[in-house]
C-alpha cells in the first residue's frame, strides 16, 4: 500500500491492520484468509500507516487515535497508560511502538472494527464454519441414500 494515500475503500477486500506480535492478530489473519474476500494484510511491525490513514482508520472506527492503543497490555510501553498526548502524538507512538497495537483492525468496505476476541472478527469477515452448509434450526437432517450402492448404517 502506497504510504502516501488514504486506505482504498471496497466492498471485496478486507484490509487487516495487525502487529505481528499480537497473538490476536495471528489467529486474525487465518479467519481472514479463509474467507472469500480479497485480504490486504497489512503488518504494522513492518510497514506502518501514514498519520492521515491512522486518522481515517480511527474516524471509520469512531474512535480517537490513543482509543486504538491497548494501554494495560505488558507489551505496551507504561508511558502510554497515563499519558495526554495530541493525536499526532499518539501517532507517532504508534509508529514508533507498533506492539501498542495489541487489538487488529479489520476494514471491509465503509465498515470498520477493532477486534477483542477472534469470534468478533469471525462474525465480522462472516466466514462461514468449516465451510459447513447451514440448516434453519428445526429442520431434519437427510438420513437418505445420495448415492447408488451406499449403504446406510
Amino acid at each position: 500500500m502506497p504510504t502516501d494515500m488514504t486506505l482504498a475503500i471496497d466492498n471485496n477486500e478486507l484490509i487487516v491492520i495487525y502487529s505481528q506480535e499480537s497473538s490476536i492478530g495471528k489467529q486474525v489473519i487465518g479467519y481472514a484468509k479463509s474467507s472469500e474476500a480479497k485480504v490486504n494484510l497489512i503488518n504494522i511491525s513492518e510497514a506502518g500507516l501514514t498519520g492521515t490513514q491512522w486518522s481515517e482508520v480511527a474516524d471509520m472506527l469512531g474512535a480517537s487515535i490513543d482509543e486504538l492503543i491497548s494501554k494495560n497490555h505488558p507489551d505496551v510501553d507504561n508511558f502510554a497508560k497515563d499519558a495526554t498526548l495530541s493525536d499526532d502524538d499518539w501517532i507517532h507512538f504508534i509508529q514508533n511502538n507498533s506492539n501498542a497495537i495489541q487489538k487488529p483492525i479489520l476494514i471491509k468496505g465503509t465498515k470498520a472494527i477493532q477486534i477483542e476476541t477472534p469470534s468478533e472478527a469471525l462474525r465480522f469477515i462472516g466466514v462461514d464454519s468449516a465451510g459447513l452448509e447451514k440448516h434453519p434450526v428445526g429442520d431434519e437432517p437427510e438420513i437418505t441414500s445420495n448415492t447408488d450402492d451406499e449403504q446406510q448404517v
